[in-house]
């Protein structure tokens, strides 16, 4: 949901209080978006969503942690694991403000409209509602996560040994040492790309659709001290 400078930038700032294993933790915040016909399990599957689904929106499900925690007991401990974690908090947090802010739904709790930082209401077609919530949703975060990244607020794992030999601990064993090195050499090479500011962007600063700067900068803050209270949760059950 949010783009992965977003789930990176938070990581850093966890981590600055944390202090864990910054290879492992940074990766760990990675690992539920799986690659796309490379690894032998869904998106839906790593990010553990279920039949729950968000009280202010209900007919969009939401990740269950209580079940990825069950899962993974034994393993809090570890920061690969720990980063697991951080990203499905940071998704459902970032997924509750859209939902409950920004899509328009019917007295059935249809989602037939988008609301745009403006005020204006977008209608949307019920076939098309997929792509079109997908667009609106994921083009401010990708963009508020460029000028993280410009910021150096985004810090990249860079062991990939240290990573390869933990992926053990993953439920299935869905990730394996080619599946690591694809996507280190993604970090080292075309993601510095992806996230390079267009022009347009840099002439229009912080030019978005559905939120405002101040609303983004708002809803980061906010996630970076409720996952921050979460793992400080896990960390105290494990003394």
């Amino acid at each position: 949901m949010p783009s992965w400078s977003i789930h990176l930038a938070i990581a850093k700032r966890v981590n600055r209080k944390l202090n864990l294993d910054k290879d492992l933790f940074y990766y760990g915040n990675l690992i539920p978006d799986v690659d796309r016909k490379i690894t032998p399990i869904r998106r839906s599957e790593a990010h553990y969503y279920h039949h729950l689904t968000f009280p202010t929106c209900p007919k969009e499900r939401m990740i269950d942690i209580d079940h990825f925690l069950t899962d993974y007991k034994e393993y809090l401990s570890n920061p690969l694991i720990l980063g697991y974690y951080c990203h499905l908090l940071v998704d459902n947090f970032y997924n509750n403000e859209v939902y409950s802010n920004k899509w328009v739904q019917d007295e059935d709790h249809n989602i037939i409209g988008i609301r745009f930082k403006n005020g204006k209401i977008l209608n949307i077609d019920v076939e098309d509602k997929k792509r079109q919530k997908k667009k609106y949703k994921q083009s401010d975060f990708e963009l508020y996560g460029k000028y993280l990244f410009r910021d150096k607020k985004v810090e990249l794992p860079k062991n990939r040994a240290i990573v390869k030999s933990n992926i053990q601990y993953l439920k299935n064993h869905f990730l394996n040492d080619e599946l690591v090195d694809h996507r280190f050499d993604y970090l080292n090479n075309e993601f510095g790309a992806f996230n390079k500011l267009k022009l347009n962007e840099l002439i229009f600063k912080h030019h978005y659709k559905l939120f405002s700067k101040e609303e983004l900068d708002k809803i980061f803050e906010d996630c970076t001290n409720m996952v921050l209270e979460k793992l400080m949760e896990v960390n105290d059950h494990k003394m």
